[in-house]
């Protein structure tokens, strides 16, 4: 009798093991375990949910330096704490300088401050993550949550096969939830808040290798072609918004005509995409090595040769790049010869065709009988050439 007791004893600790999210560690967290209860309460959503779930989540890591509140976020973070009433926001947004990648810096992440120490935030936390992950992670979907991390485990909304893993990142994540969003639901377009199933949102593409993505407001449905290596190199170093007492963000903001403190602050960081968009650089908000090839140009090495006057940029470009039609966003060696053959100042030959590169080519079309369009055909290749 006792030998059945015992076992069934064991069959209901497993039991109650299947149903715990979060088993803390026996060094730093208490004894009780976190374990989802049976009804979670969750959060209400503003609209009638649709019958068709979101796109499943895909892993889209940090990608911009952009630390400002996302919508989809905000609202979430507001709607949590007026739901459970335990714990407090410990913050969206964080210092493109602090740490290292995150998804904190674009305005996509959010950290609930929830003790494991602490009964009633513990209990939130399990309700809350109950209800988040259960059927296959279905709110997790409405709401575009990409990854949650909790009192040293993992769980990913693009991998629920994994269930919760151990997590041995720098923070045991005991005393808060880190919430990362899809882009979607960051921008506060998933289901959730819209009552439409939303579709994959492939966020900014980096247009330069090993540089930060543009910033951008508006949805990406199409995936991120990859990224081409830069037609200039700087010896200055990449600085991002956030450093403080830097002599190389003095020496930037003398160009840039901004108040000379040494520190990345809103008002540079303004100026800096101001002075991209005029230059027709990725308007990434960082001091990166493109800005830094047009904001100082004795600093530069080119990657490509050729393209040292219009005529020989002309000519190289024709035997080279006169199958390669380029059009508004095409990027790479044959834009900067473009831009060097259309006689564009040298501060704007960066090898992006943007808004001053599209004005110059239409300009160039028109007077030679072509379509006032941005569209470098072969033709138009063996006009520049042949006009050079």
């Amino acid at each position: 009798m006792l030998l059945r007791l015992r076992r069934a004893a064991v069959v209901l600790v497993g039991a109650a093991l299947a149903a715990t999210a979060l088993v803390p560690s026996a060094s730093a967290a208490p004894a009780t375990p976190v374990v989802f209860p049976a009804k979670p309460k969750g959060l209400t959503a503003p609209v009638t949910q649709p019958g068709d779930l979101d796109a499943t989540p895909r892993y889209s890591p940090q990608v911009t330096c952009n630390p400002v509140m996302l919508p989809g976020v905000s609202k979430f973070r507001d709607l949590a704490l007026a739901t459970y009433r335990q714990g407090y926001d410990g913050g969206i947004t964080r210092s493109c300088v602090t740490g290292g990648s995150s998804e904190h810096k674009e305005g996509r992440a959010w950290d609930w401050m929830l003790n494991v120490n602490d009964t009633g935030q513990r209990n939130a936390a399990a309700n809350f993550l109950g209800w988040l992950t259960a059927a296959n992670g279905a709110q997790a979907r409405r709401l575009g949550v990409m990854y949650v991390i909790y009192n040293r485990k993992m769980w990913r909304a693009y991998d629920t096969g994994r269930g919760w893993t151990a997590y041995s990142g720098a923070s045991p994540h005991t005393d808060h939830i880190h919430l990362s969003f899809t882009w979607a639901g960051a921008r506060g377009g998933t289901s959730f808040w819209t009552g439409r199933a939303s579709d994959t949102d492939y966020g900014p593409c980096a247009v330069f290798e090993g540089q930060l993505a543009p910033l951008s407001r508006a949805a990406n449905p199409e995936p991120c072609a990859s990224p081409v290596p830069s037609v200039k190199r700087s010896n200055r170093a990449t600085v991002l918004y956030g450093a403080t007492d830097s002599r190389p963000v003095r020496r930037a903001q003398r160009r840039l005509g901004v108040d000379v403190s040494g520190s990345f602050d809103s008002t540079t960081w303004t100026a800096v995409k101001r002075y991209q968009r005029a230059h027709d650089l990725p308007v990434t908000g960082v001091l990166d090595q493109p800005t830094w090839a047009s904001l100082a140009p004795r600093s530069v090495t080119w990657s490509v040769t050729g393209a040292r006057s219009p005529r020989q940029a002309a000519r190289y470009a024709n035997r080279h790049f006169s199958q390669v039609p380029l059009r508004r966003g095409s990027a790479g060696a044959a834009v900067a010869f473009l831009q060097t053959a259309l006689e564009l100042p040298v501060a704007d030959r960066n090898g992006l065709l943007a808004r001053r590169t599209a004005a110059a080519v239409r300009e160039f079309k028109v007077a030679n009988g072509f379509g006032p369009n941005a569209l470098v055909s072969p033709a138009v290749w063996q006009a520049i050439a042949a006009a050079s």
